[in-house]
């Protein structure tokens, strides 16, 4: 994964009507911890920071810092935790957690489906992506920008599991279960609501067997009698 510059200053305001402010400037709050050093409280351009994240696979980015006001330049950092606004989806806040290059780090990466399943070219299947973004655990250096998963071969009802993300990549680390589903071709909407008639005619069919007919019931109670 390549490594990304950001601009940021130390921010000493605190308090909600102080980070209303910042946020009103054009700025976003955030926190740079990690290495046992004392966490430093941040603002950065709002602006910067939504460009980076418009051209980026995974909020889980690797960005390079310089702060005004703090002796020390181009702290390298994982992006931890981007807080967004639950209805218009703005930047909240954000988390930095500072890492070394040859540091084993846990990091989500953005998975990439490729081609187009055989289940939908030919037979009008759906493909459901599953989980985006698998967890890994590896160094800042040996990040990859995506994983890809080719999904050309999949038929309706065939699905793609992490534990096929293990096979293609033996090298990575996955920490995510074996079991998740990463993709899936279900089947065609009207063939699945057509199969479920079916099934309901078949079963009214089966009930309908199995009930005595009017005159088999009379002569049954003629016979009790």
């Amino acid at each position: 994964m390549k490594e990304i510059r950001l601009n940021a200053r130390v921010r000493t305001e605190s308090g909600k009507q102080n980070l209303h402010k910042i946020r009103k400037q054009g700025e976003i709050p955030g926190v740079l911890y990690g290495h046992k050093a004392e966490p430093v409280h941040l603002a950065i351009v709002e602006h910067d920071f939504w460009t980076i994240l418009h051209h980026a696979t995974s909020e889980h980015l690797i960005l390079s810092i310089d702060i005004e006001g703090l002796d020390e330049d181009n702290i390298l950092t994982l992006v931890k935790d981007v807080q967004h606004h639950p209805v218009s989806g703005n930047v909240l806040h954000v988390d930095f957690q500072r890492i070394a290059k040859d540091e084993t780090i846990k990091v989500g990466v953005h998975v990439l489906l490729t081609g187009i399943p055989k289940g939908v070219k030919d037979f009008g299947g759906i493909l459901d992506h599953g989980i985006r973004e698998v967890m890994i655990s590896t160094t800042p250096v040996m990040i990859p920008e995506a994983l890809e998963m080719d999904v050309s071969a999949l038929l309706v009802g065939d699905s793609v599991r992490v534990s096929d993300m293990v096979t293609q990549y033996p090298d990575i680390e996955f920490l995510d279960d074996d079991s998740i589903q990463v993709a899936h071709v279900s089947i065609p909407k009207k063939l699945e609501v057509a199969e479920d008639l079916e099934a309901e005619e078949a079963a009214e069919g089966e009930e309908g067997d199995a009930a005595p007919a009017e005159g088999e019931e009379a002569a049954a109670e003629g016979e009790e009698s």
